[in-house]
């Protein structure tokens, strides 16, 4: 019924996480069409090899749910090619992934020369498909604030205004770089950088996708555990409430869960990673929108609008959503809600 285009399956050294097989049960479960898987594994996504291994994954799994596949960008020109040749080779590969900022994989391409030059390369290829950007801008991150034994100093860690100033900067670069392809500003996090994205909507191709864990949880979930750090990270209650409104009255392009499944212990100790599982809790958060919006806007923001910028050849399956997978992870933040 639903499409989810931002999962993170972690097949090879971290498949003790999850694995692609496992993440299309549980979608299949959850009640989704498909799936898109992100690049930022280890070894990372890069080339057609790497793709086609990946999908040959899925397809061992059997799985009723549609996988699509993101492949990472750098700032190397052939390794653009590459992807650029599995994009028009593999219809499993739905688009490609840029992080504009460092989180988890060292995936990052995070100076402004470099992320111009991806698009200016994009634009050589032809390419004309989505680019996924993780938005927040390294130079006004506060590493040094960062004390884990405040959970919540990460949000001060990554404040609102890296991912407004990042969403700035992406839109300025496909303008100076004529990209007539569709940027997606991924799991957006704050009500200034959806109103940057309307504004732009004007005069390029440009979409946004928010997480259930943006729009219901906020800093004070963050400042009882290390379980609820994920990047871009919870923002205060405020911003929260006002994602979800957003969301609801159409200024927010679609749901995404940044389904990111780590062990507790990895969490809550060194390295102190950062994610949350999300494939769960999506149809409880249906049910909270649905409440609110008529049937179109619902089958827009869970389906219809993930299709059409994608161009995906996916139906919707009917079928019915389990209400009761979170203990398939580690991990329930959504336990209290």
């Amino acid at each position: 019924m639903f499409i989810d285009p931002h999962v993170h399956c972690r097949d090879g050294k971290q498949s003790y996480k999850e694995t692609i097989a496992h993440a299309l049960s549980v979608a299949e479960r959850v009640g989704m069409s498909a799936i898109f898987d992100m690049p930022n594994t280890e070894p990372p996504i890069f080339s057609l090899q790497q793709a086609r291994e990946r999908i040959e994954l899925a397809k061992k799994a059997r799985s009723p749910v549609f996988y699509g596949l993101h492949v990472g960008l750098s700032a190397d020109a052939q390794q653009i090619e590459n992807a650029v040749k599995a994009y028009d080779t593999l219809p499993e590969v739905v688009g490609f992934k840029m992080f504009a900022g460092h989180s988890t994989g060292n995936l990052g391409v995070t100076d402004e020369k470099s992320q111009q030059f991806v698009y200016d390369v994009l634009e050589d290829f032809g390419y004309t498909g989505v680019i996924a950007v993780h938005c927040e801008k390294e130079s006004l991150m506060k590493p040094h604030l960062w004390n884990p034994l405040k959970p919540v100093s990460h949000s001060v860690v990554r404040p609102p205004e890296a991912e407004v100033a990042s969403v700035t900067d992406q839109i300025s670069f496909c303008s100076a770089a004529g990209f007539k392809g569709n940027l997606h500003v991924a799991h957006i996090s704050v009500p200034a950088a959806v109103d940057i994205v309307q504004k732009a909507k004007r005069k390029m191709n440009i979409t946004s996708g928010v997480c259930p864990h943006h729009c219901v949880l906020n800093t004070a979930h963050l400042e009882k555990s290390l379980l609820f750090k994920t990047n871009p990270p919870l923002r205060i209650k405020a911003m929260a409430d006002q994602m979800f409104d957003y969301l609801c009255s159409g200024q927010i392009d679609w749901v995404e869960t940044d389904h990111a499944p780590h062990l507790a212990k990895e969490k809550l100790h060194k390295p102190y990673l950062s994610g949350i599982h999300g494939l769960p809790f999506y149809p409880r958060f249906v049910e909270k929108i649905r409440q609110l919006v008529s049937k179109q806007r619902l089958f827009d923001i869970t389906f219809g609008n993930i299709k059409k910028t994608f161009g995906v050849d996916v139906d919707q399956r009917v079928c019915e959503s389990q209400f009761d997978l979170e203990k398939e992870y580690d991990v329930d933040v959504y336990r209290d809600l």
